[in-house]
């Protein structure tokens, strides 16, 4: 990358060292989906699809960009995920993987996106498919629900946020939220009311290219 590459920004994060066992895991329920050999055998969605879907699986994080979110994350053993957009599955099942005692969940709105998680979450072992659950339906459904995880991620497009936002205000305190491209503020650099800006961040997406984090707390 060129001097000033927005990929700099990744300079000074902590480097979390993960078990092979995972990352052979992950690659398996979550095959390449940029290789033109993907096909129905795999049951892998070209990123050309995900685009045009026009939904979550556009901004959905590489593997060694989530471990690195999910250090700064600081999270506890047992610890909850939602994921509001969770796309083609990859953050829920990732964090099954690298959180053995906690559990992972992920509402995606587009059929075809949830179809590919269904199917990721059915090539990992029965160890782990047990703690990822995976709902096909509109997110804001689930307001009722998200009190019960400690860290939601959220996918949306921009006329969602406002919506998403005010159901986020029913959180527990101490929630952290992570929103992925679309800050929750108007204002990137400020955070919404009853929450705290922790940071912000740029990570590598499955398209090869950045999405910016914004990482929230519930005050």
């Amino acid at each position: 990358h060129a001097l000033g590459g927005r990929c700099l920004q990744c300079a000074g994060r902590q480097v979390r060292d993960v078990p092979l066992t995972s990352y052979a895991l992950f690659c398996a329920a979550c095959p390449a989906t940029s290789s033109s050999s993907s096909s129905s055998r795999s049951s892998a969605l070209p990123l050309s699809s995900m685009a045009r879907l026009g939904g979550s699986g556009t901004g959905e994080l590489t593997f060694a960009a989530f471990v690195a979110l999910a250090a700064r994350l600081e999270p506890e053993p047992g610890e909850r995920l939602l994921y509001l957009g969770s796309g083609s599955g990859r953050a829920v099942i990732a964090w099954a993987l690298l959180l053995q005692q906690s559990c992972a969940s992920g509402v995606e709105a587009s059929p075809l996106l949830h179809e590919v998680a269904v199917a990721g979450r059915g090539r990992l072992p029965e160890n782990v498919r047990g703690r990822v659950f995976l709902h096909c339906g509109d997110v804001l459904a689930t307001q009722g629900e998200w009190h019960h995880a400690s860290v939601i991620f959220v996918s949306a497009r921009a006329e969602d946020v406002g919506p998403i936002t005010e159901g986020l205000q029913g959180v527990r305190p101490g929630t952290r939220v992570v929103a992925i491209s679309q800050p929750l503020s108007p204002d990137p650099q400020r955070a919404p009311a009853g929450f705290a800006l922790a940071g912000t961040g740029a990570y590598r997406n499955a398209r090869a290219g950045n999405s910016t984090v914004y990482i929230y707390r519930r005050i």
